[in-house]
This record gives C-alpha cells, structure tokens and sequence, in this order.
C-alpha cells in the first residue's frame, strides 16, 4: 500500500501506525536522537505513532473534549471530582498527551491563545511544567489501578523525563505528520474508535470490581455501616455501566 494515502478499510491502522513509526524514526535520527539513545524507548515511539493516529479522528476529539482545559487548578479541580481512579489517570494522561501534541506538532500554544470556548494568556514554558506534571500524576494514578509496573505506567514516565526531547521529536515530525493528515481518510476509523471507547470502558469496570471485593472483604472482618454504603454506591456504578451486574451483600 502506497503511503502517501490511507484507506481504513482492512489493514487501515497497521498501515497508518507503520507510517507514523517511520516518520518518527527518521525524525530522530534527524534530530540526534536516536531510539534507546539516553534509555530504552521504542515503546514511546509506539505510543507516540498511536497518539498522533488518534488525533486525526474527530472521534478522538470527541471523546476527550470534555476532560481538557487549559488552567491547571480545572485538572485538578476535575481530578478531585472524579470518583474513579481510572479516570482520574484518563483526565491527566489526555492533558499532558494534548499539550504534548499542539507543543510539538501544532505549535499553537502560548501567547494568547484560543483553547475552547475561552483565550487564555499563558506561555509555552507554562504548558510544557504541566504536561510534565500531568504525565507524572497519569503515570502514579496507573501505579495505583494496576498495582504494579505496566509498560504504559514506564511511558508515561519517560515522557515526564524526556519532555522536551520528545517535544523536540514531534517538532521535527510535524511537516510528515501534516502531510499524513492531507491524505488520511477516517470514515471507517469510527470502529477503531468505538472499541477503543470500549476497551477503556472495560477497564474502568474492573477497577470498579477490584474495588468493591476489597470493600466486601474489608466488611467481611468488621461489618459496618459505613462500608455497606460505601459497597452499596460502588455497585450501583458498575450498576450504570454494566445494567445486568447484581450484588447484594
């Protein structure tokens, strides 16, 4: 398949992620930064073909539209309103992943700027100590939902290290990128997109699950009210995503 042109039937994301691979490793070496230079990292070349193959799809921008914005203290704010860990990481993974973008390929933020409905006056320096902190905060919040290392958890972590390096990357990246934009056609994406939405879906699920064993474990040695409650409202929201999920204790 030629790559200057992306059908999304078939093999559409195969052919799509081995674009945006090369691209990026051609940028690298362009850019003295080579993969596994400073330390082992062809797992963020991985994850960064996939981010920027995620931007090109409206379902994309749809799904994380409502999570981002440009004043820190919203994240956080966000953040401390989400009862689920799971989103708690997703609010500050598609922060950082979305500074990191418009940083490095759309270079469109600092100064006064458009983000939503509303201009922010911030600088780029600004941005980039947030994104760095978001990936940190997305990585802690991965820790905590799988209770261990996860190849993901140690990307998160080498884009907070390595920020400007990779921003660096997605800079030298960008006029590729553009020209993959020009000629990507996203029609048949929506069912990419939709399972991704699922899979995401299916994880918050069970996290919701560990949780509530662990609270009927914990009532199970010192019955309280408290706990009941605390099981009772963690039931109820596996409740919403999965309507035919039961518990009684």
């Amino acid at each position: 398949m030629s790559k200057d042109y992306f059908n999304l039937e078939n093999k559409e994301k195969e052919s799509a992620i081995s674009y945006l691979l090369e691209a990026l490793i051609r940028s690298r070496s362009e850019n003295n930064f080579p993969s596994n230079g400073k330390v082992y990292d062809e797992d963020v070349n991985i994850y960064l073909a996939h981010l920027l193959l995620a931007y090109a799809t409206s379902s994309y921008q749809d799904l994380v539209a409502k999570y981002l914005s440009a004043y820190d203290s919203e994240i956080r704010e966000l953040v401390d309103s989400a009862r689920d860990r799971y989103v708690k990481y997703f609010i500050y993974k598609v922060n950082a992943d979305y500074l990191l973008v418009h940083l490095g390929i759309f270079q469109d933020l600092g100064g006064t700027i458009r983000f939503g409905t509303r201009s922010v006056n911030r600088s780029e320096r600004y941005f980039a100590q947030n994104a760095v902190s978001y990936y940190q905060e997305a990585a802690n919040y991965n820790q905590k939902i799988y209770r261990k290392k996860t190849a993901v958890k140690d990307v998160l972590v080498k884009l907070a290290d390595y920020f400007e390096d990779y921003r660096g990357l997605l800079k030298k990246t960008r006029s590729q990128y553009f020209h993959f934009i020009n000629h990507f056609e996203d029609s048949d994406f929506k069912k990419f997109t939709n399972l991704l939405e699922k899979y995401e879906k299916d994880l918050g699920q069970r996290e919701l699950e560990n949780r509530l064993l662990d609270l009927y474990s914990e009532w199970m040695k010192h019955p309280s009210r408290e706990l009941e409650l605390k099981i009772h409202e963690t039931a109820e929201e596996i409740k919403r995503l999965d309507p035919a999920f039961s518990f009684h204790i």
